[in-house]
């Protein structure tokens, strides 16, 4: 039976990470304006290094915003050329949460906050890529 590529073939999980890669681009086309509204907590994080200014938040959030818009799109058509990226992106957030945590002066981070954004995280990315893995006969 061909792949129709429907909802019923996607499952609830990727449902849901397809909708939360659309809210993480979003937050990314919005870097600049969050920047403006609270330079304290707004800018982008890349490789570990947050990002001061509008202009950088201005440049990179829509590069990282047109990423997930693509991620989201190669989900929801379970398209098997997502794979790849699906892989980058689980080793990249590890690696840019330690790199950001390592170089950035201790703040206000509560243990109950640093397990949820965790959590959330991880499962958004490794364990998007380990689903899309094991499910790769889903994809076309």
């Amino acid at each position: 039976m061909p792949n129709e590529n429907s909802g019923a073939s996607r499952g609830w999980f990727l449902t849901v990470m397809t909708v939360l890669f659309l809210l993480l681009a979003l937050s990314d086309f919005t870097k600049a304006l969050q920047f403006l509204g609270n330079p304290a907590v707004g800018g982008i994080v890349v490789f570990g290094h947050k990002f001061h200014g509008v202009a950088h938040n201005l440049i990179l959030g829509p590069i990282f915003g047109i990423v997930f818009l693509i991620y989201a799109y190669g989900i929801w058509k379970l398209r098997a050329w997502i794979l790849p990226l699906a892989f980058v992106y689980a080793f990249y957030v590890p690696y840019n949460l330690v790199l950001f945590w390592y170089t950035q002066a201790p703040g206000p981070r509560p243990i109950p906050f640093i397990v949820v954004y965790l959590a959330i995280a991880l499962t958004g990315s490794i364990g998007t890529a380990i689903y899309l893995a094991y499910h790769r006969e889903r994809l076309s």
